[in-house]
């Protein structure tokens, strides 16, 4: 069986609010909120803070909650702990931490330092997982030291590595309790490198991240990803795979996600190139088209293993709560009764 969780937007919070209420009243088993200092947009680049938000959501939802992902550069990995445990807590439930290795958009504006970006990870993860489990840390590491450092300890923090790489994967198979990759990676890419991380000893829960948009037919959904499905495509670190291509030099772009800022400038720039791109080169990327071609992509992922689903409505925030019913009422049913 498989669970299926959905992705918060950034902004508004009144949009951020009811669309967590809302999701959880549809049956979703699971929501989360992205830990962004700045939002990924076309225009508008704000984030509210997701730990205050995933408190305020835990007397209010009774499905599973869950952050998608954070980091261990913004905050110090006992705090990290520390807000985990909390909604933990607070909540009665499981609570997912994703952790992820940290993105140029959530530092550089904000002087925090983008090198040693997945080591500093694996130290994080290591960190966290011994003060959750109750034992006073101390800890000296090439990036972080702890002297008889401890946390309110929860056995109901999950703790989730994100990537496509290979050393993310490593982490993942080391330390993990579960793994969220992004739907780029493919239901065949997908199905081999779970087997790697599998290990017989201990449990990892399949994930998978996918942009999705749902709507009534195929060239609805297909008109309205197009240009944010080629965006956010460029902002890959992989995204030198199809820009050859195309015969685009990934020197002259700005940087991908790792070093990207959002500026108006930089959004301009993309979008520009945006329009060289056929969208098929890069549509294998999202779940998008009527409910039956989102169900479809989605049967795919779970015959290669996944578990657990993150769907994130990549859509304007007036159809933002009209994507999540479809998902609920559409979809859900379609792969449920399966």
């Amino acid at each position: 069986m498989f669970r299926v969780g959905i992705q918060l937007p950034h902004y508004p919070i009144e949009l951020v609010v009811k669309a967590g209420i809302y999701a959880d009243k549809a049956g979703f088993d699971s929501i989360f909120t992205p830990d962004h200092l700045v939002g990924i947009g076309l225009k508008n680049f704000y984030a509210y803070e997701a730990f205050s938000i995933l408190g305020y959501l835990a007397g209010k939802t009774r499905a599973t909650l869950g952050v998608c992902v954070s980091d261990v550069l913004r905050r110090n990995p006992a705090v990290v702990a520390q807000a985990a445990s909390t909604i933990a807590s607070m909540s009665g439930r499981e609570f997912i931490l994703g952790l992820g290795a940290g993105e140029g958009m959530n530092l550089l504006p904000f002087g925090i330092e983008t090198k040693f970006l997945v080591s500093k990870l694996e130290e994080g993860v290591k960190i966290i997982r011994e003060l959750l489990s109750g034992r006073v840390v101390s800890y000296e590491g090439k990036f972080f030291r702890m002297k008889d450092a401890f946390v309110p300890p929860s056995e109901n923090v999950k703790i989730w590595v994100a990537g496509n790489s290979p050393k993310t994967m490593e982490i993942t198979a080391k330390y993990a309790d579960g793994w969220i990759p992004t739907a780029t990676m493919g239901e065949k890419r997908y199905e081999e490198n779970l087997k790697k991380i599998v290990r017989k000893h201990r449990k990892v829960e399949a994930g998978l991240f996918a942009y999705t948009v749902v709507a009534k037919s195929y060239d609805e959904a297909r008109e309205m990803i197009e240009i944010p499905g080629k965006f956010i495509a460029l902002l890959s670190p992989f995204r030198g795979e199809f820009l050859k291509k195309v015969g685009i030099d990934e020197k002259d772009l700005p940087p991908n996600i790792l070093h990207f800022t959002f500026t108006k400038e930089n959004v301009e720039k993309l979008l520009e190139v945006a329009k060289q791109i056929p969208f098929e080169l890069v549509e294998r990327r999202y779940f998008y088209g009527s409910p039956e071609d989102v169900a479809e992509r989605m049967e795919k992922f779970v015959k290669a293993g996944v578990e657990h689903f993150v769907l994130t409505p990549l859509v304007r925030h007036n159809y933002y709560l009209e994507c999540v019913r479809l998902i609920a009422e559409k979809v859900l049913p379609l792969i449920r009764e399966d």
